[in-house]
């Protein structure tokens, strides 16, 4: 009896000691083991633990720089349920937000938010220039299948929005963004805010099957750089309206004109 109650006391000793080392697993110790399934993802200058942790730097696979990434990570991880807190920073950009890990191929996100400095983007061929200005998107809720977004629910604005086409800055007001998602269709709407330079009023559906983007920008003044810059990007109509229409997938077999 006295050898058992022993046994038993170790092995409780052992399970206690295996149960703080968990509990406070340092996160340098961790990560290292889990480079087969980060997919390249480099961290460095860790600190904290796996549970509560941060890095100085995160850099992907093909050594892309994000900057400092801190998380929180629900302890219910122990049991397969994966409840997990991000926070990016880098002097262009700020994302943070909640995700859990319904199923290997679903995940929840709540509370997402992104500031982005447009700059960062470099040069669009799309919009004949770089991008200039400061883009605030906010997420409430989202869920995503694999790569696709089934829900979503989003709100964003384009401050200061302007494009450098390398002669000065095109200067577009404020633009406003939502998307509303079901099922894994989704639509948006791209507006300004009725008091900038150019009038803008834009509709996007998309879905895995293709996407459709109607776009009608018109000019508030006689600026000449935004004159110049629309009639690059097509021919406005008599009262100077330009309409865009973008089609992809099995959107261009539908009417109109892709």
């Amino acid at each position: 009896m006295k050898r058992l109650r022993v046994v038993l006391a170790g092995l409780a000793a052992f399970v206690l000691a295996f149960a703080l080392l968990v509990w406070f697993m340092p996160a340098r110790w961790v990560l290292p083991w889990l480079r087969s399934s980060l997919h390249g993802v480099q961290f460095e200058q860790l600190e904290g633990t796996l549970w509560n942790g941060r890095a100085g730097q995160v850099s992907m696979a093909d050594g892309t720089r994000l900057g400092r990434v801190a998380w929180t990570l629900s302890h219910r991880a122990l049991i397969g349920d994966i409840q997990l807190g991000l926070k990016l920073q880098q002097p262009q950009l700020q994302v943070q937000g909640w995700m859990h890990r319904i199923s290997a191929t679903q995940q929840a996100w709540r509370d997402v938010t992104l500031h982005l400095d447009m700059a960062m983007l470099g040069v669009q061929p799309w919009l004949h220039g770089q991008p200039q200005g400061q883009f605030d998107l906010h997420i409430p809720h989202a869920q995503w299948q694999g790569d696709w977004p089934m829900q979503l629910d989003a709100q964003g604005s384009w401050s200061q929005a302007a494009v450098d086409t390398g002669q000065g800055p095109v200067r577009l007001g404020v633009l406003r963004l939502a998307i509303m998602g079901q099922s894994g269709v989704l639509h948006a709407t791209l507006d300004d805010d009725g008091h900038g330079p150019l009038r803008t009023a834009g509709r996007l559906s998309f879905s895995p099957l293709g996407w459709d983007l109607r776009l009608d920008l018109k000019p508030r003044s006689d600026d000449p750089a935004l004159l110049r810059w629309l009639h690059g990007l097509g021919t406005p109509a008599a009262d100077g309206t330009l309409e865009l229409r973008y089609r992809g997938g099995l959107a261009q077999f539908g009417t109109g004109k892709a």
